[in-house]
């Protein structure tokens, strides 16, 4: 208990003196473009030149990016006639391991280990469970170099609180789900963390550099009038967001990261800016191609992504953005945009420490709107967690840049066409999700991430009979335990 003590202490040490030391200035020392995505124009997934040093695999501190599938040009064409519609459904918080480590085939895990070597169990989760640090920090923290096996020197997480797990009886319609059309047990979040810049990955396969949002600690990140996150409504407010980097300092802050310290990225590499970026989005692609979209944006004040994009806020593109209460009558109606991002009102989107009952009930009204509405035979849902809530999970992310990527979250693909009742083991991410839509829809990639991404079209069946319909029943929350 010492050992855990003393190491949580440290963490929380690196984190203030992170906050002290770092300043609101830039430097400007320019990174250098080595990949031959760069070559063709698409930027780096950090949206400037470079991300990743050049040199050979064994100096790098990088893993290469995983083998991703590309869809033969028959399969697109199968894809162009079959799906008209894709869901980005996207929940919050939570592990592989924490909601499917006990799912039949799965690349699961039961017990886990602490940062002395420990084994402990994952023990029984209740419906209300709290959540522990799942910052960027936090995330270099507990991937600890790939060893996975820090979760409990994070801040929030002492006692064991990240070493817990839902069963099949706590989450029946999940696992209901998963049984019934397609489970993914190798989606990776594409940063270590938190909420609010996996959601700009969600829709620019990038973060814009930023590697934080806006916290009351250190004071002043909320900007001269105090209110909270505005973003770019609010030029004095500051999150942290990592310099340019030369392909030397890139190196460094690779291994940095594979020792799990955090601290010195922070203090040297990181500093205080506005959260305020003009970089390409997946939405403005889609207007800009004549493709209907919609973002169905929850009240949750981490995530105000429309807001982080100086020509999204406030901009015609703002229309779009609507409340997700509007979603199943815009289905029912016949009115379900060709791509919709969807994010829940937060006590419905499985946050610890709200029920995950209610959340569950929230979205199998939703998916059984969808199956009673004529929009099923043509839509695929993509439903995943943003981040890892600060809970355990046993398979080490690939670590592709100085961004993540951060610990797995599940992946259910709900849709009449894909491979029912499969596992899929393949590595996919957020940028795999944008990658598949632009392959549908003929657009370009946003940057080296969703360019090297799978398309996911190879979890598809389009040549026989459509996946029967799952229409569940919502359950009884007063029990949940």
């Amino acid at each position: 208990m010492f050992a855990r003590a003393l190491r949580a202490t440290a963490v929380a040490v690196t984190l203030a003196l992170v906050a002290a030391a770092c300043s609101a200035g830039n430097a400007r020392n320019g990174e250098t473009a080595s990949s031959s995505n760069e070559q063709r124009g698409i930027p780096s997934y950090s949206g400037e030149p470079g991300g990743a040093p050049s040199g050979s695999a064994r100096s790098s501190p990088f893993d290469a990016y995983p083998k991703a599938h590309v869809a033969s040009p028959e399969q697109v064409a199968l894809a162009r006639r079959h799906i008209k519609h894709v869901i980005f459904l996207v929940k919050e918080n939570r592990t592989f391991d924490t909601y499917f480590g006990q799912f039949p085939g799965a690349d699961g895990a039961t017990y886990g280990y602490t940062c002395d070597g420990t084994k402990v169990p994952l023990v029984q989760a209740h419906d209300s469970t709290p959540g522990p640090d799942h910052s960027f920090a936090g995330g270099i923290h507990a991937i600890d170099g790939g060893k996975m096996n820090c979760f409990d020197t994070l801040y929030g997480g002492l006692a064991l609180q990240s070493y817990v797990q839902y069963g099949e009886s706590q989450i029946p319609n999940y696992w209901a789900y998963a049984r019934h059309f397609l489970l993914g047990d190798h989606f990776f979040t594409s940063v270590y963390g938190p909420t609010g810049i996996e959601h700009l990955d969600t829709v620019a396969a990038q973060t814009g550099r930023f590697i934080d949002h806006e916290r009351d600690y250190p004071a002043g990140q909320y900007g001269a009038n105090g209110i909270p996150r505005e973003y770019c409504g609010d030029p004095t407010e500051r999150a942290y967001r990592m310099r340019r980097l030369s392909p030397g300092q890139v190196h460094r802050v690779g291994v940095l990261e594979n020792q799990a310290r955090p601290g010195p990225i922070f203090h040297t590499f990181a500093s205080l800016q506005w959260p305020c970026i003009d970089v390409p989005t997946l939405p403005a692609e889609l207007q800009k191609a004549g493709v209907s979209w919609k973002y169905y944006l929850g009240h949750n004040d981490y995530v105000e992504t429309p807001d982080w994009i100086t020509y999204w806020h406030g901009g015609p593109m703002m229309k779009n953005v609507v409340d997700p209460s509007t979603l199943i009558p815009d289905i029912s109606s016949g009115h379900l945009p060709a791509v919709s991002w969807v994010v829940p009102n937060v006590e419905v989107s499985d946050h610890p420490p709200d029920s995950v009952c209610a959340g569950e009930n929230w979205t199998v009204d939703v998916m059984n709107a969808l199956q009673r509405s004529p929009e099923w035979r043509t839509t695929a849902v993509v439903m995943v967690w943003d981040d890892f809530g600060g809970f355990y999970d046993h398979v080490p992310p690939p670590h592709v840049d100085i961004y993540g990527m951060g610990p797995r979250t599940p992946l259910l693909l709900i849709s009449p066409w894909v491979k029912g009742g499969t596992v899929a083991h393949q590595t996919l991410e957020f940028a795999s999700v944008l990658k598949m839509i632009e392959t549908i829809w003929n657009l370009p990639s946003l940057t080296t991430r969703d360019a090297s991404a799978s398309d996911m079209l190879d979890l598809f069946d389009f040549s026989g009979e459509p996946v029967p319909k799952l229409i569940l029943k919502p359950r009884d929350c007063s029990s949940a335990y």
